[in-house]
């Protein structure tokens, strides 16, 4: 699937605010002290789950569905371990489109 630019960007807003929900801030800063990492959690599960405002135009210009994202952030709230993997698959995925547009292969 050929997305541009700002497809990426957006979607990488939703990605990180996913993996920050689930709790992988510690992996990326593991300097920060707990509260830290519990604030940022609280804050991504906040707009993934409750803002009307902001969250639907990211998903409008990422070109996702803005209920899949909602339920995706609802079973990783929820701890489910398939979301969670589903997530790190994403996460892998997007990094190898990233990396092949790097390199003038298009997805």
């Amino acid at each position: 699937i050929w997305l541009d630019g700002t497809n990426r960007l957006w979607r990488a807003v939703i990605l990180q605010a996913l993996l920050d929900s689930a709790g992988h801030s510690k992996s990326i800063n593991p300097s920060w002290p707990d509260w830290k990492h519990k604030q940022v959690k609280k804050e991504a599960l906040d707009w993934l789950l409750h803002d009307n405002e902001d969250f639907p135009m990211v998903c409008v210009y990422a070109t996702v569905p803005e209920v899949a994202v909602r339920k995706l952030a609802k079973k990783i709230a929820r701890g489910d371990a398939n979301a969670k993997k589903l997530l790190i698959e994403w996460r892998d995925i997007f990094s190898k489109q990233i990396k092949e547009t790097k390199n003038g292969v298009e997805v």
